[in-house]
């Protein structure tokens, strides 16, 4: 009885908030801050939450706040726009054209062009804006990064639709900004949970485009519940004095995090680069289920593409799933590369990825592991690069997969060689045929269709044909992997097609992910 009350008095508190939610209109050329902003014809100039309004209007969850789509607002102070937490910013429904409001840095912002609050029940949503840091040392989104007041542990933060770009800063002056930013530093008091960053670009940016980074403080220094999805990162680490930039950087204690349908490209650094924390470690703490699924990446840079790491000093915890992506392009140093400086423990799995041109390397791991299995994968070489180097070895499994090469070693594994002659001898369920990709000359840059229904890349040049020796191969893996890069669901039964593709099926997709709080809607 008294939880029914607890859920009753929270329904009628949201509904009392819901009531009295309002629609504003921003118009930066004919607006006033002295209107009431209700209507377009009484739009503000600025909104509530930047330093250059001057108006007596205040938002309330569950507003909305459209800017007009035309419009720039340069923007000054600590931070450039600060959200109400628990209101929606539009800027690309409303006003002439068809482009996205902007938010322009005008000075250096020490908390970011946009800077992020949250409330208990309503979601806080940015959605369908450019956000340009000008050349200016500022975060572009800061989700607690910078003078956090107090956790951010409430209903869904979300960016969506959005242009992150021109972030600057510069490692010579101590100076150290990024695309969009989930951050905590400060442990509890500033851990950030239940944070989306959906359909939005970041490119050139002095170091990281997407950051998810609790500070390490503490052992409870951490950010929960990020989902990173149908986003691009590209032109990363812009900064001279800095060797790297990933495009999407997952570092310390990152609980839940789902990486998927997202296109990387063309930066600097790896493009998705996982770490322990930077100086202080605490028992148990790490990445703690990362799910990096159904993404295209592509990285021909020194740092890897996908890749796991620990500096010096490092020694925390890693678990990761690494599944269902096309990985590409990325010979140097590897499509996924575990190296020597990796401590502490690691449990990972890594299925159904299609590694073209982009060899999965393991170098000597000074860790326990725990789990590393390797099933499912399609590692394809057309040159010199042999397709797996595993060291020590480090797996703890590894069945089902393709390695091809047209001549040469196909596996280096403890000092071993094998080639398609004894290929058997390393993994007898493993095969050195050509997978008969459908055209590897077209090669997908992103996606096409719709989430959850049938979105897919935007190129199936890495699909197999149906002769291919990869079809009906795979090895029948739990239901939390039964997806696919083209939205069609594995057969639970089995048989799985091997790689990142499936054809046919007779299953839907699994649902998304969902956040763990009830939303008011």
């Amino acid at each position: 009885m008294l939880r029914l009350r607890i859920g009753l008095g929270i329904i009628f508190i949201a509904s009392a908030v819901n009531a009295r939610a309002a629609v504003y209109y921003v118009d930066q050329i004919a607006g006033n801050d002295g209107n009431n902003g209700t209507s377009v014809s009484t739009a503000w100039k600025n909104a509530p939450g930047m330093s250059s309004y001057t108006g007596s209007g205040a938002l309330s969850p569950g507003d909305t706040v459209n800017f007009n789509r035309a419009g720039i607002w340069v923007v000054t102070g600590q931070q450039g726009l600060y959200l109400v937490g628990g209101v929606t910013y539009v800027g690309d429904s409303w006003g002439p054209g068809t482009r996205r409001a902007v938010i322009r840095a005008g000075a250096d912002l020490v908390a970011g062009v946009v800077r992020f609050r949250d409330h208990p029940t309503f979601e806080t949503v940015f959605r369908g804006f450019e956000v340009d840091a000008a050349g200016r040392f500022t975060n572009g989104i800061d989700i607690n990064h910078a003078f956090f007041v107090a956790p951010q542990t409430g209903a869904t933060k979300r960016v969506q639709d959005t242009e992150v770009h021109g972030v600057a800063s510069r490692l010579i002056n101590g100076q150290y900004a990024y695309g969009v930013i989930v951050s905590d530093h400060g442990g509890a008091a500033g851990e950030v949970d239940n944070v989306e960053i959906v359909n939005t670009v970041v490119h050139d940016v002095s170091r990281d485009a997407i950051c998810l980074y609790p500070g390490d403080e503490s052992a409870t220094s951490t950010i929960k519940n990020i989902t990173v999805r149908g986003s691009e990162a590209y032109n990363t680490g812009q900064d001279p004095d800095y060797c790297c930039g990933a495009g999407i950087l997952i570092k310390g204690f990152v609980q839940g995090a789902f990486i998927e349908y997202n296109y990387i490209h063309d930066v600097k650094g790896a493009s998705v680069f996982m770490n322990g924390n930077e100086t202080n470690h605490f028992p148990g703490v790490g990445l703690v289920n990362i799910h990096i699924r159904y993404n295209i990446i592509t990285n021909s840079t020194a740092n890897g593409a996908i890749r796991i790491y620990d500096g010096a000093s490092g020694g925390d915890t890693k678990d990761v799933k690494v599944y269902g992506n096309i990985v590409y392009n990325s010979t140097v140093n590897g499509g996924l590369l575990l190296a020597t400086d990796l401590k502490n423990s690691l449990n990972l799995l890594v299925y159904n990825n299609t590694f073209y041109d982009a060899p999965v390397i393991v170098q000597r791991l000074n860790i326990t592991v725990n789990a590393f299995e390797f099933r499912n994968n399609i590692v394809y070489s057309s040159g010199s690069s042999v397709p797996l180097t595993d060291d020590r070895p480090s797996m703890t499994a590894h069945s089902n997969n393709i390695y091809f090469r047209a001549s040469g070693t196909l596996v280096s594994s403890g000092g071993t060689s094998y080639s398609s002659s004894n290929l058997s001898s390393y993994e007898a369920s493993g095969s050195s045929g050509n997978p008969l990709f459908v055209n590897p000359a077209s090669l997908p840059t992103g996606f096409a269709g719709t989430y959850a229904v049938n979105l897919a890349p935007n190129s199936a040049g890495l699909s197999l044909q149906p002769s291919s020796i990869g079809a009906g191969r795979g090895f029948a893996l739990p239901a939390a992997y039964a997806n696919s890069i083209n939205s069609v669901g594995r057969l639970l039964t089995g048989p799985w097609d091997i790689g990142a593709y499936q054809a046919g099926g007779t299953e839907t997709p699994p649902s998304p992910p969902q956040n763990l709080q009830i939303q008011a809607r």
